[in-house]
């Protein structure tokens, strides 16, 4: 008789006297692992019904061990922003399983999919948290911001709090162990970045919590960016394994099968260490150096049964443009560049409004979200370059093209400079090039993935219809100078969707011109005409630096 245990809808202990055949045919699995002790195998459930088929017409009994489940609660669930159906197929696919790989394409809406699924399970198993660690670090605001918008739920970016001016600060490590010490007192969904988990008290406290089911759901996005399982943080995740684990990422994870371990073991589909996972798919030197790899159908065969990966090609229910404006955390050295400079503005707010342009006096505010170098020789950092350089990396792998626009050739020039160091091969299309000639690079030439052009010199005359993804490093103050510039990727020719990314520094004067790029009220106005009331142009410039 063959013992069969399912424990939980996520792994399957196998247990039967010896016998050779039922050896042999647990050793086809892609994915087992031989538990001495217990004198028994273990496999994930995804592979259940491959070994059912394989032992048709022997004698075997089930035996499950689940979660108590809700499910007339679980039916309340009502989505809260409609879905495409390409998402209410990925929350389907997620409700169903407690680990998963998530691989959609970027614009296809992964962390809405992923908050639906976790509040579904909140109201199935009675989760009482959720940990979203995101592993790009200045995307917590964003996170924060989606669960506001797919959700009723709460939401709290660990360690923030109130300072006595009111303004939303980030805190100390002391400060985020102090929010998981007082976890009962937080919302429902907890949100960190990667580098917290580093740190050996906090992650301790996690496991503490994760143990105590007080967090059993992990939601892990831009997991790419973990590969080295024996970094810091590293080591780190691959500890915090609660019930629910849900890895994120549009990626491709096949560039080297040694970048999948991480992933693989986090979501408890590769049980061996490190060592044994190498030594099953690369083959060596004499110098033991890697050569190649072996036994690469099995490892696609596994990616395949915890993944769920859709392109934007194969999605049918897309809009031609998918809207995305990321919020995003500046470095403490950007933060104090544009302080100095917004206090300055506002000691000076009545000269400024008495002037022909006042909105030319906020440029320099506005440049300092981009980057400090325009402002400082000391200190030249981009929270906003950073992240364009991660997207960057993320379109090319999949294959695609790419559109950075700036009012700005200033804040253009240093990451022109760094994509070409890079290898990308930018076209640049500013005053003074050929714009025809740098059109023809991008779209006809291989090696030229990305294209920078300035937002005036984009909004007329050009095709640019290569390209699936475009980002804005800052808005024009109109949305007509906006859409006619993001409108140059999509004209006749244009095959599939186009992602639009916003880039916004959270908290500053980008979240204003945000807001008024999609406005058509009196601030508007002044803004295109300057025709406004002058005795409100404090108050309007007040708003601005608010």
């Amino acid at each position: 008789m063959i013992n069969i245990t399912i424990i939980y809808d996520s792994d399957v202990i196998i247990q039967f006297n010896y016998d050779k055949t039922l050896v042999e045919i647990v050793k086809t699995l892609p994915a087992k692992l031989y538990i001495p002790e217990e004198k028994s195998w273990w496999i994930p459930y995804c592979l259940l019904n491959n070994f059912l088929d394989k032992i048709r017409g022997l004698p075997y009994n089930i035996r499950k061990i689940e979660l108590e489940k809700n499910y007339e609660l679980a039916k309340t669930f009502k989505f809260k922003t409609t879905p495409y159906q390409h998402q209410v197929d990925g929350f389907n696919y997620g409700i169903a399983r407690e680990r998963f790989l998530l691989g959609d394409d970027m614009g296809l809406g992964k962390s809405k999919e992923a908050i639906d699924i976790s509040i579904y399970k909140k109201l199935l198993y009675g989760v009482k948290h959720c940990l979203v660690i995101c592993g790009v670090k200045t995307l917590t605001h964003t996170w924060e911001r989606e669960i506001i918008k797919h959700s009723d739920e709460g939401s709290h970016i660990l360690g923030n709090y109130v300072s006595k001016n009111g303004k939303v600060k980030s805190g100390s490590n002391l400060k985020k162990l102090e929010d998981l010490e007082n976890i009962n007192n937080l919302p429902f969904f907890l949100i960190t970045n990667i580098e917290t988990i580093r740190n050996k008290e906090i992650c301790n406290k996690l496991i503490e919590l994760i143990e105590s089911k007080e967090i059993d759901i992990i939601l892990f996005d831009e997991f790419h960016k973990v590969k080295n399982s024996f970094s810091q943080q590293g080591e780190a995740l691959l500890k915090l394994k609660p019930t629910t684990r849900i890895a994120m990422t549009g990626t491709p994870l096949v560039n080297s099968p040694l970048d999948l371990f991480a992933i693989l073991n986090w979501l408890d589909i590769e049980r061996h260490n490190f060592y044994a996972f190498r030594n099953h798919y690369c083959t060596f030197g004499n110098m033991k150096e890697i050569t190649g790899y072996k036994n690469l159908e099995e490892l696609n065969a596994i990616l395949n049964m915890i993944m769920l990966r859709r392109k934007k090609e194969d999605v049918l229910d897309l809009p031609p443009k998918v809207y995305t404006t990321e919020y995003l955390e500046m470095s403490k050295g950007q933060e104090k560049i544009y302080e100095e400079v917004k206090t300055e503005l506002i000691e000076n707010i009545d000269k400024i409004a008495l002037s022909n342009n006042p909105l030319a006096e906020l440029i320099r505010l506005r440049q300092a979200t981009a980057f400090t170098g325009i402002l400082s020789t000391s200190v030249r950092e981009s929270v906003k370059y950073d992240r364009a350089m991660d997207i960057v990396e993320e379109v090319v792998s999949n294959n695609g093209k790419i559109i950075i626009l700036s009012q700005w050739v200033e804040v253009l020039k240093p990451l022109i400079k760094v994509l070409s160091e890079e290898g990308y091969n930018p076209a640049v299309i500013i005053g003074g090039v050929n714009k025809q000639e740098q059109e023809n690079k991008f779209m006809n030439d291989s090696s030229c993935k990305v294209l920078l052009g300035s937002i005036t010199s984009m909004g007329v005359g050009l095709t640019l219809t290569a390209a699936n993804t475009v980002i804005f490093l800052d808005s024009p103050w109109t949305k007509t100078d906006k859409t006619q510039a993001e409108d140059r990727t999509h004209r006749i020719g244009t095959n599939g969707t186009v992602n639009i990314i916003t880039l916004v520094c959270s908290g500053t004067i980008d979240e204003r011109v945000e807001q008024i790029v999609e406005s058509k009220g009196e601030l508007s106005d002044f803004i295109v005409d300057g025709q406004i009331n002058p005795k409100n142009k404090v108050n309007m410039l007040r708003y601005l630096l608010s």
